[in-house]
């Protein structure tokens, strides 16, 4: 209440202080996960000048399997806060294969899945991720692109063993998009939901130096 004043002047005012402060927080609340991440960053990097010897963030290489590690060893920083900062977010996480057809088109390369992580969002969107191992697939990158190629997806790259595979299809509201560099396998399928920049961000994290 205002001291001395009416409660028809108190009310008013009140419920203006509410608007505007709901108001700071709504236009507050895209910045959030940047906030944070950046915190993570000091934070990673303030560990690595206090004489850590292993970065923070894991080499592809070193990333283990959904036995042995976790789904936030994938990500950067910044995708894991926006994926998760949605408490009605789920994820699941296993070693389950990519699509039986994807499959196929890669035993020639001996795939075996290391990590899947699987996510829901609230209105039923999913998007499922898997890093996969791939034997001999650098030097086998044409093949590659004509077996997903008959398949229906549209690859770039192919035939620049520099440069990762990158291969698309988009069939209604669902994409597929893999990529392949240095013997691993990245699959992607977005159903219903497709996070801005997903899969270019954890292109760059796990393959962070320019390959073209």
């Amino acid at each position: 209440m205002i001291g001395g004043r009416r409660w028809w002047l108190a009310w008013p005012a009140g419920i203006l202080c509410a608007g505007i402060v709901a108001g700071l927080v709504y236009f507050a609340y895209p910045a959030v996960p940047g906030v944070i991440a950046y915190s993570i960053e000091l934070l990673q990097q303030g560990a690595r000048s206090g004489g850590a010897s292993k970065p923070t963030v894991k080499p592809v290489g070193e990333i283990g399997t959904a036995l042995t590690d976790d789904c936030v060893s994938l990500y950067p920083s910044s995708l894991w806060i926006e994926l998760t900062i949605d408490p009605h977010t789920v994820l699941s996480q296993d070693m389950t294969a990519p699509a039986s057809d994807l499959m196929t088109a890669m035993a020639p390369w001996h795939p075996a899945p290391r990590m899947t992580c699987g996510w829901r969002a609230s209105d039923g969107g999913t998007v499922r991720t898997s890093l996969v191992d791939l034997t001999g697939a650098t030097t086998a990158q044409p093949r590659i692109a004509d077996a997903l190629g008959s398949r229906g997806f549209a690859c770039s790259a192919a035939g620049m063993p520099a440069a990762p595979l990158t291969c698309t299809r988009t069939d209604g509201a669902e994409t597929r998009t893999e990529v392949i560099d240095g013997g691993f396998w990245l699959s992607t399928t977005e159903d219903g939901w497709h996070p801005g920049g997903y899969v270019n961000a954890l292109v760059d994290r796990l393959w962070p130096h320019p390959r073209r």
